[in-house]
């Protein structure tokens, strides 16, 4: 589990050239809700290459959204579809990077790129209590349980700009908390090598990202960072490789690489019976404008800067369209399966639900850190039943170790 120092390759920089480059990168289409797109629109998340020698510069690449084939599959989708793995993953590789500590100072360092996918090493962030695995790749694979280190950039050490890209709502939810002097550390089983925070800019996607040949680090998010929908606009925070004592800049003293915390565990369920499962309950399947996330009453850090809230949020929306669904068709045993002791409001009762425009809303209360309510806001209409018309929709699920039931579902006028 090494990250190597690769020397600069085409695009990587080159000693002696102490020019700051500025390089074109792709547009990216204006934001829309995730789900309101035409299909057959696609995020373009390729690399840019730009002029001259610095041909292999990051794009400022998108990461609101995790395209399926389609191209409609929208950002919690994406991360429902690997939070299985997410689990999985992070769990598994947590217990052997505490298992290598112990022995990672005696091991041989073992140079050579990682390959796609590969765990390469762990992003530490003290002012935010950040520790995050570190992947080589910024598909939906590795951004759906770490955070991406870009290919086409160097790694931390090498004369060049290393980009690392992570989700917003998960690992970099809070970078843009960080000051001019925080410190930004990268460790594997070589070296750690450290950095100080320059700066940060809010950019426009397809706005250039500038390349040097002097040790940099730029961490890539989506602004804001409690957004679930589309955004234009991306957080670039910049910073320094600060110099060791002990050697030449980047080559620090390996240290026991800090194990990766375990954020969440459960695998969140929903009591639906297997035939209204198979009507399809997940977001792919039932097309909302989704809107941002809120998290109260002092969640635990790790789990916050995790996959864990994103997660939960997908068996939540299960269960809200699978409340949706029992209501239109008028099934009272589907109802109480997914909303046990909750009389189904008249209002939705045979009606059909659609959204009037306005996002959806999330609010997760997860006091002393533990999960225990999702509440959905947003504005809707009702069409058919017994009493049609537009109203404001609350609907809040509780958190029973890992089953959501809906315990609440309020329709006001408006």
């Amino acid at each position: 589990m090494t990250a190597p120092r690769p020397s600069p390759g085409p695009g990587q920089g080159t000693p002696g050239d102490a020019s700051t480059r500025s390089v074109p990168v792709a547009a990216a289409p204006g934001p829309r809700h995730r789900h309101s797109r035409r299909r057959g629109e696609r995020r373009d998340r390729r690399w840019a290459s730009g002029r001259g020698l610095l041909r292999w510069v990051p794009t400022v690449v998108g990461l609101a959204l995790v395209w399926s084939s389609l191209g409609f599959v929208g950002y919690a989708a994406g991360w429902t579809a690997h939070k299985d793995r997410a689990q999985e993953v992070l769990v598994g590789r947590s217990a052997a990077a505490v298992d290598a500590r112990d022995d990672v100072v005696a091991s041989p360092c073992v140079q050579g790129a990682p390959q796609t996918g590969q765990l390469a090493g762990t992003l530490v962030i003290p002012a935010i209590g950040l520790v995050a695995p570190v992947e080589q790749g910024t598909d939906d694979d590795e951004l759906a349980v770490a955070a991406g280190h870009a290919p086409a950039s160097v790694w931390p050490g090498a004369p060049g700009t290393s980009v690392f890209l992570a989700h917003d709502v998960s690992y970099f939810l809070h970078i843009g908390d960080l000051q001019p002097g925080d410190l930004v550390e990268y460790r594997d089983q070589c070296s750690t090598t450290t950095f100080r925070v320059t700066g940060q800019r809010i950019v426009t996607a397809g706005d250039p990202v500038d390349d040097s040949t002097a040790p940099t680090l730029v961490l890539d998010t989506c602004w804001p960072t409690n957004a679930l929908f589309y955004t234009s606009r991306r957080l670039l925070v910049t910073a320094d490789e600060v110099p060791t004592p002990t050697g030449p800049a980047g080559a620090g003293p390996a240290g026991p690489l800090p194990a990766v915390p375990v954020a969440d565990t459960a695998t969140y369920t929903v009591p639906a019976p297997p035939a209204l499962v198979a009507q399809g309950l997940t977001l792919e399947q039932n097309e909302v404008p989704m809107g941002t996330m809120t998290l109260t009453g002092s969640p635990s850090p790790v789990w916050e800067e995790s996959p864990g809230p994103l997660a939960l949020e997908s068996a939540a929306l299960e269960a809200y369209f699978a409340g949706l669904h029992a209501a239109a068709q008028r099934r009272a045993d589907w109802w109480s399966d997914v909303a046990p002791g909750l009389p189904m409001p008249p209002a939705v009762d045979g009606g059909h639900v659609s959204s009037r425009g306005v996002p959806l809303d999330v609010t997760i209360a997860a006091p002393d850190g533990t999960p225990q309510s999702v509440t959905f806001t947003t504005a809707v209409t009702v069409v058919g039943g017994a009493e049609p018309g537009d109203y404001h929709e609350s609907v809040t699920e509780s958190v029973t170790g890992s089953v959501l039931t809906i315990t609440d579902w309020e329709l006001t006028d408006g």
